[in-house]
């Protein structure tokens, strides 16, 4: 399949009154038509003016954006014009017409680029009745929930038809069940389109729910990319496997550490010093393997982390073990993990620091 949005070589910089910040450097990546791409990092990684110079909201210092083949570089200014009418984006703070209705609010977009009145309702209604809103098309965004917010929003994205759509942060105001419902609704979208999503986000839960391809931003590069079910199951840069061991957003570790602070580790220390992650293969499912491995080497292991998460649809069992002090053995026991199909990272300094102990 055909790359739509291509990234070349991409570098961003802005000058403040006291210095010159690297907000990109030297970022390539390519995305393909009908795809639903994450690109993630935490806070201040670049990702947000990543995703602005891909519309061009942000013009690159340096480098190269190619939207279906064309430079963006290239375009004359009604030439850009009429390119981002289709890129939709959807924001986190949705950034609706608050003294507009819903429906207004979706025909707005239509209207601007000359689409009939007539037209532009009938158009507006159909996208209303995608998202599930077909009732509060009269209604005024101060009288919706955040969840049908970012509904509306989505509709006005779709209004003009795009190929692609850019959420920017667009679920991280949301409670989590709300947040689920959107996930749901795009991969709707994605699925009877073949729109192609571009998802910025902070939340390795999102991408596990949604994404088929992943970008992991760090300091403003990219660290690691490709499929999300590889990356979660071999993560290779210290980003990527501090962003899945955590299990969380990145901005809540702290409140983690300091809850674990205050009231003691419950791990006991025989078994802290070597820590490995094991990723359930569908293969590795059905034999007990770690009370075998127990019964095998007559050593115990702590079960520091068990969790099951659903990546791409497919439920992944996980876990995080404190093997023996041991090298020899713990290099034994792993070789055996390793024999019965599962897949093993040695996570000893990632899950100190994250305060798994």
């Amino acid at each position: 399949m055909a790359a739509i949005i291509e990234v070349k070589d991409l570098y961003k910089t802005f000058q403040t009154k006291d210095a010159t910040v690297e907000a990109l450097k030297d970022i390539s990546l390519q995305i393909e038509e009908g795809d639903v791409f994450g690109i993630i990092g935490m806070s201040g990684a670049g990702k947000s003016t990543l995703v602005r110079c891909l519309n061009y909201l942000e013009v690159p210092t340096k480098g190269t954006v190619l939207i279906g083949g064309k430079d963006l570089a290239a375009l004359t200014s009604s030439e850009l014009r009429e390119l981002r009418s289709k890129i939709g984006m959807i924001f986190q703070n949705f950034n609706l017409l608050m003294q507009s209705t819903v429906i207004d609010n979706i025909c707005f977009p239509l209207l601007i680029h000359g689409t009939p009145k007539a037209e532009a309702r009938k158009r507006a209604e159909k996208l209303l009745e995608t998202v599930g809103l077909s009732s509060k098309a009269k209604a005024y965004p101060a009288q919706l929930s955040g969840g049908q917010r970012q509904r509306v929003a989505i509709a006005r994205a779709l209004a003009c038809d795009p190929r692609i759509l850019l959420c920017d942060e667009a679920t991280s105001a949301l409670d989590p069940q709300t947040t689920q419902q959107i996930l749901e609704l795009l991969r709707k979208i994605n699925r009877e389109t073949g729109i192609t999503i571009v998802i910025i986000t902070h939340s390795m839960n999102v991408v596990r729910e949604i994404c088929h391809n992943v970008a992991i931003v760090e300091n403003g590069e990219i660290v690691e990319q490709g499929l999300v079910e590889e990356i979660f199951t071999h993560p290779k840069s210290r980003a990527a496997r501090r962003l899945i061991i955590e299990g969380k957003d990145p901005d809540q570790w702290e409140k983690e550490q300091e809850k674990t602070a205050a009231h003691g580790s419950t791990v006991p220390e025989l078994h802290e010093h070597r820590r490995i992650r094991i990723v359930f293969t569908k293969n590795s499912s059905y034999e007990p393997v770690i009370a075998n491995m127990i019964l095998t080497f007559q050593e115990p292991v702590n079960i520091l982390k068990a969790d099951t998460k659903d990546v791409g649809g497919v439920a992944r069992g996980e876990m995080i073990l404190g093997l023996s002090t041991d090298k020899g053995i713990s290099d034994r026991q792993i070789a055996y993990l390793e024999e019965r199909g599962l897949a093993v990272e040695d996570i000893t300094d990632i899950a100190a620091e994250a305060g798994v102990n």
